[in-house]
């Protein structure tokens, strides 16, 4: 469903454009492109189909605002008050919202072959400290990690994985590691504001079969590193 709102939304702002430069072209009328701030929009299209595609997550949120705040001050709506001494404090409330979000909502899950939601499994979660998670010989049905200021490491060597799991990782000033057997397939999707996230695993192969561990992260002022060892 919201592919197709996104595809919408892309299609008539593409559409609207051409006309308008028709139109121009055509001397039908004489329509300007260009106001004031109108370069805001190249942060506020992104988020806002980013937020229509995925739903709500601390990138979108800041672009969204971010963007907003420019355009506002471009068009001097904001008075005398400055659009750059407001953009912490944005970037500030979307992080701590995302906080709150993780805290509270159950995160959605990926779908496996059957359409079935894969269980999130445990929580761990590392605040100003260090924490580390070994599976070793123990079945492993996925986790949801936080890292605050400081570090998670979640360790799948020798893990019983019989089916698709998925790992939603948050690293807010933090960093998370995941360590994965050679031959575990990993597909990483990742959402990152001065941050990132890298996997050097094999990703899932068209008409592979086997387990998939899926990884989410979502990394502010932080990292995610998928290793194999």
């Amino acid at each position: 469903m919201r592919s197709k709102v996104v595809a919408v939304v892309l299609g008539v702002a593409l559409v609207a454009v051409g006309i308008v430069l028709s139109g121009n072209a055509l001397g039908w009328w004489s329509a300007d492109l260009f106001f004031d701030g109108w370069w805001a929009l190249f942060l506020i299209v992104p988020g806002l189909v980013s937020l229509l595609g995925q739903g709500p997550n601390v990138a979108n949120v800041i672009l969204l605002g971010v963007g907003a705040l420019l355009l506002a001050d471009a068009q001097r709506a904001l008075g005398d008050v400055s659009a750059w001494s407001l953009i912490m404090p944005v970037v500030l409330v979307a992080v701590g919202a995302t906080v709150l979000w993780k805290g509270v909502a159950t995160p959605k899950l990926p779908l496996d072959a059957e359409g079935r939601p894969l269980p999130p499994g445990n929580q761990v979660s590392a605040v100003f400290s260090g924490t580390t998670a070994a599976y070793t010989g123990l079945p492993f049905t996925g986790a949801v990690t936080l890292a605050i200021f400081g570090g998670v490491d979640l360790d799948l060597r020798g893990a019983i994985i019989e089916g698709d799991v998925v790992i939603d990782a948050t690293s807010l000033f933090g960093g998370t590691d995941i360590i994965v057997s050679p031959g575990t397939t990993v597909e990483l999707t990742s959402v990152g504001v001065f941050g990132g996230s890298d996997s050097n695993a094999e990703p899932p192969q068209p008409g592979a079969t086997g387990p998939v561990v899926h990884v989410r992260s979502t990394a502010v002022f932080g990292g995610l590193d998928v290793k194999v060892k």
